[in-house]
């Protein structure tokens, strides 16, 4: 995608969760399996023991055939849960199965309180959505900051799924805070971020 240099990050935002909002659930499925297998297909996951996903939400890459690969092959699977305390973040709870997951903040399927918390030292892979992308890493969210808060000092690949729409020809706007992706698999294609970016 093309996006103007006039263009905010709230504009590009609006405009790029709008198209994903207007996928049928048939090309959200379709599309999703073969970001799905393309990931799983990569060295990033053969090499991983314990990766962290997401449960998709409006639209987002669904991440289901991961996980049921993962867990087939004994690989422990986490994923992201809003954590309130001292200021609200999210934090990696180790996953089972999938009925697991319950509609938790912003209507986001999550790990019960129950469930284990994963140190971010201990992952190998750790699998984030998003809203836009570009080809240095730069990752656009939903404007929270909670992933770049928590993948902080991470020291494991981070590795971004989105639809080939997602990623545009332009190096999104950045801040000094915000945690680029190790590389963004889509439907077509994986691309590999240069570390000097």
């Amino acid at each position: 995608m093309t996006m103007t240099m006039t263009m905010t990050k709230a504009q590009l935002r609006m405009q790029l969760l709008e198209t994903r909002r207007r996928l049928a659930f048939e090309e959200v499925y379709r599309l999703s399996g073969l970001v799905q297998a393309r990931l799983l297909a990569t060295g990033f996951y053969a090499s991983a023991r314990r990766l962290a996903l997401y449960a998709s939400f409006r639209n987002e890459v669904l991440t289901d055939e991961i996980f049921q690969d993962a867990d087939s092959g004994g690989r422990e699977v986490s994923y992201p849960r809003v954590v309130r305390g001292a200021g609200k973040r999210i934090a990696f709870f180790k996953v089972g199965h999938l009925g697991e997951l319950s509609t938790g903040s912003y209507e986001i399927r999550e790990p019960g309180s129950s469930e284990v918390e994963a140190s971010l030292d201990c992952l190998d892979l750790i699998v984030v959505p998003g809203v836009a992308f570009d080809r240095f890493g730069h990752r656009l969210g939903y404007g929270k900051g909670y992933y770049d808060m928590a993948l902080t000092g991470a020291r494991c690949p981070v590795v971004a799924l989105a639809y080939d729409f997602q990623v545009v020809d332009e190096r999104l706007p950045s801040e000094p805070h915000d945690v680029p992706v190790s590389a963004i698999v889509t439907e077509t294609r994986v691309i590999t971020i240069d570390p000097v970016h």
